[in-house]
């Protein structure tokens, strides 16, 4: 009999967990599903449609009758800073959530292929998409290392910002994950803290690799 082994990846904004989730999944043979672009594409979906981001009426009609399997989530665009800060803004929208929690909760239960199980990273996945998960990771870092990282990542993408700026608006998307209403980002009970301040993203996966190694023996 088919048995879905779960792992879910929390952790505070560029922190490795998604770096981390993907490398994961190609060494055990996971399907993998990054939540944040679930949110980061609900923004650009939002913005296309000229929606101001305060209208969750309306932002819940078209996002609830978008098909998602036809988003292109590699586009870049998901990775600026206007979407980002979009994005964040309207997580906190528990009828967002609950839509999306819905297709969340589907990629989890289903089978992928030969896959093995499935992974899922975000803020509020151990605590409320899979709270039963196998195995349990909160990633975080230094907010200095976690602002170089995005900074970096901002410059390779093209996009001119001041790393100072990054800074702020790392420790404001903190802020706001971490006091929402609904869903808020906090690190599950039984997670296992992953500290990446002074580990570089291979260190970090050998770390992971061998509790995943350890449940799945």
């Amino acid at each position: 009999m088919f048995k879905n082994i779960t792992i879910a990846i929390d952790g505070t904004a560029a922190s490795g967990k998604g770096t981390l989730a993907r490398s994961l999944s190609k060494e055990f043979n996971f399907a993998y599903l990054d939540t944040g672009k679930l949110y980061r594409a609900s923004a650009v979906i939002i913005k296309k449609a000229d929606i101001n981001y305060e209208n969750i009426k309306d932002i819940k009609k078209v996002i609830r009758n978008y098909d998602f399997s036809k988003f292109d989530f590699l586009n870049n665009s998901l990775k600026s800073d206007e979407i980002s800060k979009l994005a964040s803004m309207i997580s906190g929208y528990k009828e967002l959530r609950e839509i999306l929690l819905e297709y969340q909760k589907y990629f989890s239960n289903k089978k992928h292929g030969d896959k093995i199980g499935v992974i899922l990273d975000g803020r509020d996945i151990g605590t409320i998409v899979l709270p039963e998960a196998d195995i349990k990771f909160f990633v975080t870092a230094s907010l200095s290392i976690r602002a170089e990282r995005r900074w970096k990542e901002l410059i390779s993408l093209g996009q001119s910002t001041i790393k100072r700026r990054v800074e702020k608006d790392i420790r404001d998307r903190d802020v706001r994950d971490s006091q929402r209403k609904h869903s808020p980002l906090v690190a599950a009970l039984d997670a296992i803290l992953l500290d990446t301040t002074n580990l570089d993203a291979n260190e970090s996966f050998l770390l992971a690799k061998r509790y995943v190694e350890e449940r799945l023996n």
